[in-house]
């Protein structure tokens, strides 16, 4: 009977998360506690070199692999030792041509109904090429112009897309940067400028990164949104290295194609957000409950009043405003998440809106949140929609955070170059280790969560060019500080 109910949970378990495994782009496997392949998804086998009709042969990757799967029982061991569930560990493995691939591995803990490890939950992260590129970009960096014949041959031979620009002007493109934009040959390409290829929407951030370079001569990692010569469109990340090409300035773009990806992420984005909005409800149903009771018990004073009634209408045009406000943000939950189109925002209003909405949920558990911030616009990049999940998530995660009253401050400062919001609440805190795992799957501080909320949330950061830092003292509190990159008021703002 056990036995049979272990099988049943692990039954279910897969089933319930049936879809993600099969459509994910990262390899994803289910491995017992003795070491063997339960079951494997196809961007697995992709990555190891397999055919797909071994997909009805788990047993022979057993044999192949036996050696890694050893290694990920025995680590799967030593972390029920030490009391957790999951964890990540570096990986050679051999690909099926006898390539040896870099691989990480996210390995987590899977428990049954009586909370005892049943199997493992791994996926497969490969850093092979990005790996092998940087290294021989960096080491190559200074002696590019006297290699020019070695370095086209590795550039040709490349899986991801390559450009070279000088002053934005295309100069080189390798034949992965071709298939990238359905182009036929390279010269559809050559002696175009980027800003024919990134779609319009972003060219306020080429232009902020072109700026950002002449004056601090840096260039950090970059998503585009970029038009193909047949009318398509696709999401692209990716890094750039200045270089001397041809005995000038030049800049190597690498870039990948994520649109696929990205369309993954925000179907995760919106599932949080619906978990989001369905605990929100109880609140938002009790906030507006009550200016709906002031303004009924107003409309019988009016009727029963002989004096004049002109204050009342003032107040219940006040209290029917605040319904509209917190019906609207409600809305904004419920929307579905389009492509990421930034464009400039000044956050403090957006600050300002998802506080009014978050105080719903504050005043239920005797919480006040504070808005310290100036006077004065900041003015980024975004999409507001993105953004106003990113602060819900803090506010909630700080809330959830404190047992009983106390206060959440909001606090926004800037430099020249980016605008900082920071997040402080005075609930439990963490200790360094929650800290340094905050974002890997399956894990979260909370009784009961999924750890998506932080994960989705670091996403967004990262793909806005920002970073989010988190500082903490057990019993004192949290600090969560987002930085983002600052940019000068538009024109017609």
């Amino acid at each position: 009977m056990v036995i049979e109910r272990g099988f049943s949970v692990l039954r279910d378990h897969v089933q319930s998360y049936d879809p993600i495994f099969q459509q994910a782009a990262l390899g994803m496997a289910l491995i017992s506690l003795s070491g063997t392949f339960i079951k494997v998804n196809s961007a697995l086998y992709d990555l190891l070199g397999h055919p797909p009709h071994e997909l009805v042969f788990p047993a022979q990757l057993d044999i192949t692999y036996q050696h890694m799967l050893s290694d990920l029982t025995k680590y799967g061991e030593s972390l029920q030792s030490d009391l957790l569930t999951s964890g990540t560990i570096e990986q050679e493995i051999q690909h099926s041509t006898g390539r040896c691939l870099k691989i990480t591995i996210h390995l987590a803990i899977i428990q049954d109904d009586d909370q005892k490890p049943s199997h493992y939950w791994a996926q497969f992260e490969d850093h092979t090429l990005l790996s092998d590129l940087e290294s021989k970009l960096h080491s190559n960096e200074f002696v590019l112009h006297d290699i020019q014949n070695s370095y086209h041959q590795l550039l040709e031979k490349m899986q991801l897309a390559v450009l070279i620009t000088k002053k934005g002007v295309i100069q080189y493109v390798n034949p992965a940067a071709l298939r990238l934009v359905h182009a036929k040959d390279k010269s559809e390409l050559l002696g175009t400028t980027t800003d024919t290829v990134v779609d319009a929407s972003y060219h306020t951030t080429l232009s902020e990164r072109r700026k950002n370079f002449y004056t601090h001569q840096t260039l950090s990692g970059v998503s585009y949104l970029i038009n193909c010569l047949d009318g398509q469109q696709k999401l692209v990340d990716g890094f750039t290295l200045i270089i001397r090409y041809e005995g000038e300035p030049g800049a190597v773009g690498v870039f990948k194609d994520i649109t696929e990806q990205r369309q993954k992420e925000e179907y995760m984005m919106q599932s949080e957000k619906l978990t989001m909005a369905g605990q929100l409800a109880a609140g938002i149903a009790h906030e507006i409950r009550n200016p709906l009771t002031s303004i009924n018990g107003f409309m019988k004073l009016m009727r029963s009043s002989k004096r004049s009634t002109e204050a009342y209408f003032d107040i219940i045009e006040s209290e029917l405003k605040r319904i509209e406000l917190i019906v609207n943000e409600l809305l904004v939950l419920s929307k579905p998440q389009g492509k990421h189109i930034s464009k400039p925002l000044n956050i403090l209003p957006i600050l300002d809106q998802v506080i009014t909405l978050m105080k719903v949920q504050a005043a239920l558990k005797n919480i006040e949140i504070r808005n310290d911030s100036p006077d004065s616009s900041q003015w980024i990049l975004g999409e507001i929609n993105q953004l106003k999940q990113v602060f819900i998530n803090l506010l909630k995660n700080g809330m959830d955070a404190m047992e009983s009253s106390g206060t959440i401050w909001v606090t926004v400062v800037s430099t020249d170059y980016e605008v900082q919001i920071s997040v402080q609440d005075e609930g439990i805190g963490m200790t360094s280790e929650q800290i340094q795992r905050l974002g890997e799957p399956f894990f979260t501080t909370k009784d009961s969560g999924t750890g998506l909320g932080i994960m989705i949330t670091q996403n967004i950061i990262h793909n806005h060019g920002g970073s989010i830092q988190i500082e903490s003292i057990p019993e004192q509190g949290t600090t969560f500080t987002v930085k983002l990159p600052r940019i000068s008021k538009p024109e017609d703002a």
